[in-house]
């Protein structure tokens, strides 16, 4: 069996796993991070024989690793941290939810996209500095990156970008899609995705009126209906390569 990995309210990946159903492709099975807090079993064991995963959902279903042949993952955070966690160990708590979702979502046999990163549990979420830095280094063009102290942390100084200018695709596996772009344009998100180690990353761009496709930011979790059919296609057959 293949997941498909996320939250109620992603709907992104909840019309992907629709999607995905309508051409036929599983047996597929949605896992929602909602209730991982409320599965009833929870086996999660790293040993000299290997790694072990077997948990069993609150509506019964078992989720066993030696069925997995891959996933689509698009978790953002650990499950709701316990009622009981007061609130000087809330963030202790926390920690340590991160680090057991890091270790089961990488444990995760098969393809996995996207497979959880030193920097996110669903692929590469970096600051736009080193996104700037990283998409120049793959060809990309990019807008002038400056940050004053009065800027966000999360963000820095980058200016906002208007709508009618903005031009949002998808690398997957060695394409792109969504907008059309020209071919330097698409060579370069490729390298991007390639580099980040994120199989489906989201790119944003400033088109100027001279044409020029200016990079802007970049996201392990995009909206993939921008990608439409050809993209589950796509992720259908990529996910069907894995060995049982």
């Amino acid at each position: 069996m293949w997941l498909v990995l996320c939250s109620s309210t992603d709907v992104p990946a909840l019309w992907a796993y629709q999607g995905l159903r309508q051409l036929g492709f599983g047996p597929l099975e949605l896992v929602l991070t909602d209730g991982l807090a409320r599965a009833s079993h929870w086996e999660h064991r790293l040993d000299a024989r290997g790694i072990h995963l077997n948990f069993t959902l609150a509506d019964g279903r078992v989720i066993d690793a030696t069925r997995i042949r891959g996933a689509v993952n698009r978790v953002l955070f650990p499950s709701t941290i316990p009622e009981w966690a007061v609130s000087p160990d809330r963030d202790y708590v926390q920690a340590e939810l991160h680090a057991f979702y890091l270790s089961w979502l990488n444990s995760l046999p098969g393809v996995v996209l996207n497979r959880p990163t030193a920097t996110g549990l669903c692929g590469s979420w970096l600051h736009a500095s080193e996104w700037a830095l990283r998409a120049g280094r793959a060809g990309l063009t990019t807008r002038r990156y400056q940050q004053a102290a009065q800027d966000s942390p999360e963000h820095g100084g980058v200016p906002p970008v208007a709508d009618a200018s903005l031009r949002r695709v998808i690398a997957f596996d060695g394409q792109v899609f969504g907008a059309p772009v020209p071919r330097g344009v698409a060579n370069g998100c490729i390298k991007l995705a390639q580099d980040v180690e994120t199989a489906l990353l989201g790119l944003d761009f400033q088109v100027d009126p001279g044409g020029e496709w200016n990079f802007c930011d970049a996201s392990p979790c995009p909206d993939l209906s921008l990608g439409g059919m050809p993209l589950l296609r796509s992720v259908a057959q990529v996910l069907q390569e894995a060995r049982p």
